[in-house]
């Protein structure tokens, strides 16, 4: 089963070209706006969150993000470092910088959902002894 990825993107035509490049990889869902990817989160379960951090605005709402969801992991596309390193500060697992390379935002996509997956495995309660699985 491919990792369900919310993409916030204002962009119609940015978020198809990722969808085209990232989909044999990923199940991508687009969110045309902030208010529209709460309504998302609030209702779906999402593997990662893709979220531009262009200006304070969306690096504030990636804070935001990570206060009302802490469990989804979010990446952020940031056009310059300094952007990209408050995002990360902001709580975002990782950056990728704009323009986007998609084999390097394929990878890093791939790294967050398993890291995830990783954690959700070890926070579960172990079998009581005796007990074979």
């Amino acid at each position: 089963m491919k990792p369900d990825v919310l993409v916030i993107e204002s962009e119609l035509t940015a978020f198809a070209l990722a969808d085209r490049r990232l989909r044999d990889q990923f199940h991508l869902t687009w969110a045309p706006s902030l208010e529209a990817a709460e309504s998302m989160l609030s209702r779906l379960h999402f593997d990662v969150v893709l979220a531009r951090a262009d200006d304070d605005a969306h690096v504030g709402f990636i804070a935001r993000l990570v206060q009302e969801w802490p469990d989804v992991p979010i990446v952020a596309i940031a056009p310059w470092e300094v952007q990209g390193d408050r995002a990360v500060e902001c709580g975002a697992r990782e950056w990728v910088s704009a323009p986007i390379n998609f084999p390097r935002l394929a990878a890093v996509l791939d790294f967050v959902v398993v890291e995830r997956r990783r954690e959700e495995h070890h926070a579960l309660p172990s079998p009581p002894r005796g007990i074979h699985v």
